[in-house]
């Protein structure tokens, strides 16, 4: 791999461990042992999921 790409993968990856400590979910001990797959996918559920809500209907009297 080019220094550059180590480099890039290795700044993506302390990106996300900051962020996700940052709501302290998890401790460094866990997050030291996701790949950086993981590490987005958990980013992304945390700070971009949008829970979904159902909506109902009004009734009319």
């Amino acid at each position: 791999m080019s220094k550059k790409l180590q480099k890039a993968l290795e700044q993506q990856r302390e990106y996300y461990i900051n962020k996700l400590l940052l709501i302290g979910v998890y401790d460094s001990l866990v997050l030291d042992g996701m790949t950086t797959t993981e590490l987005k996918t958990e980013y992304h559920y945390f700070f971009y999921d949008v829970p979904s809500i159902k909506v109902t209907p009004l009734k009319k009297a």
